[in-house]
């Protein structure tokens, strides 16, 4: 190794980083936001006003009144200023994209003043709601482009007679919020599909960031201005380009100004401030300000705060938004740091101390109260350089001593690892796991690469061997192509294990005892296993087609109500087009998803059905079925022989080649479908904490797993079935053709903290990577809390509220998780090494 065990703790937290954590921490304990509708009030205002111009020049004139509207306050000790909404512990409301939810959910709100409650139901409610019908929602523009017969089967049909109920999740038809016991909110519904995309805008992007530090918002101005001189006025479809170009304009010279506002609000805060040192640092907050965002970037504080500013205007554009990830930080940023240091216009503690504070802004100011954070900010370090080469540098180490120093649920960093990654730069990342916080995740650049360029076989430009390998992921982990992809990633999501009872049912889900699905035939007729495979897979393509048709019809009314002017304007080729991002302005348009949870699930349950039911002969059908239906009641021996069969995660070829033909199946099934913009939908295999809430609507399965239990979270083994080490995971992950499943999926093991409590468990846990780069899967995480631990946090949470435990594709503070996601986590296997 070129460095030594020792030297991978360079340096200890400055005070300032301990203040500020402290501050952080203690803030959004046992919390609920507080709420600020500066951003929802203005854009309210703007569209009102604007009524009958050009939506893009609306929309563009709504995000600069934002960006006017925001605060500028300055808070204690802090080095970089903005906050997605004016504080560190506030959320904004974002009543536009709530919808009818709306309504119902503001009684619930405790922290929002008297005069924005009034606000929000007397005038921003009121714009939005129109007639009554929330008409001016884009989930109101979708549901009048649905398909009829994918309208019914997704929201039911109006004649109370009608058999066949909705299979939709989470949206209701417009102005029908639905509600759930007294005093609690739902906005979840009992169906099978979840349509993400009605719930919030795109989210899960990463771009810009390089053009801004490049050229500053100025210069991104003049492209827009020079487009517009290269129009020619005779052709109709330059003509149609002339609005966003105009919004883009405008929305450029309102992000220029954000920095003038601070800079000034900084400077006013210096001449009444007596403590010399903090006087320095708002004098320097108020250079640094005066010429960033408007203008490139020249140091690596000037830079820092750029990306910033860049970052959180995203929310101020689109107030509900996920995953909005600032990328290969290390990468961009490493120029201005090497410039610092080569000039001597900065040390090395004292960019660490800036990137330590840095990174905590990501743990706050959009989702700091919730139980879970959403991934809100994922950020990636380490990875190839375009010629193929390994890309680390000295800030990828010191991102990961940032990780180290702060120990917050945001970030969520992604270490890019491939068959190149040093051996320092490794066990430096197993540092950063050791310390049980859930962070980081490692992703398989080599998968990236191929994932990326299959895509680009899909139809539309290929995507390039140099931008295949300087790309990264965005979201929970999902593989995109930086600054030239629209990232239209989230879509709609349903339970794979649906699809077999739907299959073994007949059509009808047990939990609704309603027929929710085609009518495959009786299982009892199946002849064979052929029989049964083949019904799934007609299920399947039901399921999926109604999801694709679901998705095309937001995408349309997405762009034709919420054209997003200044994302848009950073992603490349959207001002050469003249066109947003909706409407397929981005180089590349893939996207987005149809993802899919419990497929080990379904794999352990065909496994079962083969061996016992179809080979052996041990059970009938019949008796299957029945068993299935009573859940396991006075079958218990039935229940046995089904627990017995075999399990994914154990190298064990019988269920793991049934595994990846479920994923196979469904990843074809998925690209066959087309969105809007001529590009082709993404499957997506990426549970979130879907797998406990979806496990409830459940009946029992096959692989003998009761009704009501959590589904499979990912592609990881079922909880507790993976009885033969980490490595046997491995080996059955890696017989998925992960580089297919083109949004990725998420693989999570825990692991006992006693493996890595020494410098040789840190190594093996580092040669265990290695073995995941060479099976070629595409992601996998770790808890590194004993079960005891987790018990015990359960019993005394206000003793654990910083225990921090990965979930799924993000982290979150274990003692803020429900019951069942809290039990789900601890019921999963314990590896040693």
């Amino acid at each position: 190794m070129s460095r030594s065990p020792e030297d991978m703790y360079a340096t200890v937290p400055s005070p300032r980083v301990e203040r500020l954590r402290a501050y952080y921490i203690n803030a959004a304990k046992g919390s609920e936001p507080n709420y600020n509708i500066f951003s929802d009030l203005a854009i309210a205002r703007v569209m009102k006003q604007t009524e009958g111009e050009p939506m893009a020049l609306r929309r563009a004139k709504a995000f600069a009144a934002v960006v006017e509207a925001a605060p500028v306050d300055i808070f204690p000790d802090e080095p970089f200023v903005g906050w997605v909404a004016g504080d560190p512990v506030s959320v904004q409301i974002s009543a536009e994209q709530r919808g009818s939810r709306m309504e119902i959910e503001l009684d619930h709100y405790r922290f929002i003043n008297d005069e924005d409650r009034r606000i929000l139901q007397e005038e921003i409610i009121p714009y939005w709601k129109g007639d009554g019908n929330w008409k001016r929602h884009w989930f109101a523009r979708a549901y009048q482009l649905l398909p009829p017969e994918t309208r019914k089967a997704l929201y039911g049909d109006p004649d109370p007679r009608e058999e066949k109920i909705g299979i939709l999740t989470n949206s209701n038809p417009p102005a029908q919020p639905r509600v759930d016991v007294p005093g609690r909110v739902k906005t979840l519904g009992m169906g099978i599909i979840t349509d993400l995309m009605s719930r919030h805008h795109i989210g899960h992007s990463c771009f810009g960031y390089e053009k801004v530090l490049k050229k500053g918002f100025s210069g991104i101005k003049r492209d827009a201005e020079e487009r517009i001189a290269r129009l020619n006025v005779a052709e109709p479809e330059d003509m149609k380009k002339t609005a966003f170009l105009k919004g883009v304009i405008i929305a450029m010279e309102a992000a220029a100004r954000i920095g003038t506002r601070f800079a000034a609000r900084a400077r006013d805060m210096a001449a009444e401030e007596s403590d010399s040192a903090r006087k320095k640092d708002l004098l320097t907050i108020a250079d640094t300000c005066d010429r960033v965002p408007a203008h490139p970037a020249r140091t690596f504080r000037e830079a820092l705060q750029s990306v910033w500013f860049t970052q959180i205007m995203n929310w101020w554009e689109t107030p509900l938004i996920l995953s909005v990830s600032p990328g290969r930080v290390d990468q961009y940023l490493r120029p201005y740091y090497e410039s610092d240091i080569r000039e001597g216009r900065l040390t090395k503690d004292e960019a660490q101390e800036l990137i330590d504070c840095w990174l905590m802004r990501f743990a706050q100011g959009v989702a700091p109260f919730v139980s879970h954070s959403g991934a809100a900010f994922h950020i990636d370090v380490g990875g190839f350089k375009a010629d193929g080469s390994d890309a680390t540098n000295e800030l990828s180490f010191m991102f990961l001593e940032g990780m180290m120093h702060t120990r917050m649920i945001e970030p969520n960093i992604g270490v890019l690892i491939h068959s190149k990654t040093p051996d320092d730069f490794l066990i430096k990342a197993c540092r950063l796991c050791s310390l049980g916080t859930g962070h980081p995740m490692f992703l398989n650049n080599d998968v990236f690469v191929e994932n990326l360029l299959s895509r680009g076989t899909l139809g539309g430009p290929p995507v390039p061997l140099e931008l295949a390998r300087t790309s990264g992921a965005i979201g929970c982990n999902e593989p995109h192509v930086a600054n030239y992809e629209s990232d239209h990633n989230v879509g709609a999501i349903f339970q794979m294990p649906i699809v077999l009872e739907l299959v073994l049912f007949n059509g009808m889900s047990r939990f609704h005892k309603k027929l929710m699905g085609l009518e495959t035939g009786e299982a009892t007729e199946f002849q064979n296993f052929e029989d049964l495979l083949k019904a799934f897979e007609r299920q399947l393509a039901y399921m999926v087609g109604h999801c694709g048709a679901a998705i095309r019809a937001f995408e349309l009314a997405m762009a034709e109500v919420y054209p997003t002017v200044y994302q848009s304007a950073l992603i490349e080729d959207c001002i050469e087009k003249g066109v947003s991002r909706e409407d397929g302005g981005a180089r590349f348009n893939f996207g987005p998803c149809v993802a899919t949870l419990g497929a080990t699930d379904v794999g352990d349950s065909l496994a079962a059905i083969k061996k016992l039911v179809f080979e052996e002969k041990r059970i009938t059908m019949e008796q299957l079925i029945e068993a299935l239906e009573t859940d396991f009641e006075d079958r218990e021996e039935i229940r046995q022989l089904l627990l017995k069969a075999p399990k994914f995660g154990n190298d064990d070829d019988y269920v793991d080649r049934l595994v990846a033909w479920v994923m196979d199946v469904f990843s074809r099934e998925v690209i066959r479908h087309k969105n809007t913009r001529g590009g082709h939908v993404l499957p997506y295999q990426n549970p979130l904490s879907g797998y406990v809430g979806m496990g409830r609507l459940m009946g029992a399965l096959p692989s003998g797993r009761k009704a009501g239990e959590p589904l499979s979270d990912g592609i990881s083994p079922t909880r507790g079935s993976d009885v033969n080490g980490p490595t046997a995971v491995l080996n059955s992950a890696g017989k998925i053709d992960n580089a297919s499943i083109f949004l990725g999926e998420t693989l999570n093991l825990r692991l006992s903290p006693d493996v890595v409590a020494a410098d040789e468990g840190v190594y093996r846990l580092a040669a265990l990577l290695r073995t995941f780069v060479d099976l070629k899967i595409h992601h996998i995480q770790f808890n590194l809390v004993s079960s005891a631990t987790l018990r015990a946090a359960q019993e005394k949470p206000e003793e654990y509220q910083d225990l921090m435990v990965r979930v799924a594709g993000y982290v979150a503070y274990f003692v803020n998780l429900s019951k069942g996601l809290q039990d789900s986590i601890i019921a999963r296997t314990e590896h040693a090494l």
